[in-house]
């Protein structure tokens, strides 16, 4: 408990840092947002449910200090951006198709109505971003002292992890209102043009980035 407590300082910086790296509006907020909005609370949950599964994947590697040793390897992180790109382009054209539609029609990966497939397409969505485990590498660092213990690492990423999940638990909720809904049903296509144009910019960043 002293150890904690003399590390309480990079803690709360870490913690803030993170805090802000979740709750910036990025593709996995408007995953959530879309599902949530779209098709109620429950299909918002599984895509939060999916991110969180992939912010775990990348928590655990910074941890374990994998993030350099995937760094080395150029290659892995090259073809992660292409993927990630690729599937974020293809969020953009299913949007694209839901704004143009007279109708409210499947989406894809952004309305699907299968919970299963709301679940994978959040856990893609943020495993295929490379971006996540240099997120999460940076606060790992921040979090520990020279002379912290091995454990400490564990320690900064439990604090994080619980924030990654009730932040993004708590967008599922937020953006599932009956306010919410209605609004977005009077503005569908509105909305649905603006995720298509940040899924598609932020598809084409990471491809040209390779």
């Amino acid at each position: 408990m002293d150890v904690i407590i003399e590390h309480l300082p990079n803690l709360a910086l870490a913690y803030f840092v993170f805090f802000l790296t979740v709750v910036t509006p990025g593709p996995a907020i408007l995953a959530i947002a879309g599902a949530s909005m779209s098709l109620g609370r429950s299909h918002g949950v599984a895509k939060a449910a999916g991110v969180v599964s992939g912010s775990f994947v990348w928590g655990m590697l910074a941890v374990f200090g994998l993030a350099a040793f995937l760094n080395a390897f150029a290659g892995l992180l090259t073809w992660l951006k292409v993927i990630g790109g690729i599937y974020l382009i293809w969020l953009a054209y299913k949007a694209v198709r839901n704004a143009a539609s007279d109708d409210d029609p499947v989406q894809g990966d952004i309305g699907e109505r299968s919970l299963r497939k709301q679940y994978f397409g959040g856990f893609i969505l943020h495993v295929t971003n490379p971006k996540a485990l240099f997120g999460w590498a940076a606060v790992i660092t921040l979090g520990l002292r020279p002379d912290a213990p091995w454990w400490m690492g564990f320690v900064v990423f439990a604090g994080a992890y619980l924030m990654s999940i009730l932040l993004n638990f708590s967008f599922a909720w937020f953006f599932s209102t009956e306010r919410m809904i209605s609004g977005y049903l009077k503005t569908r296509r509105w909305v649905q043009g603006i995720f298509a144009v940040i899924f598609g910019a932020a598809g084409l960043k990471l491809i040209w980035q390779w």
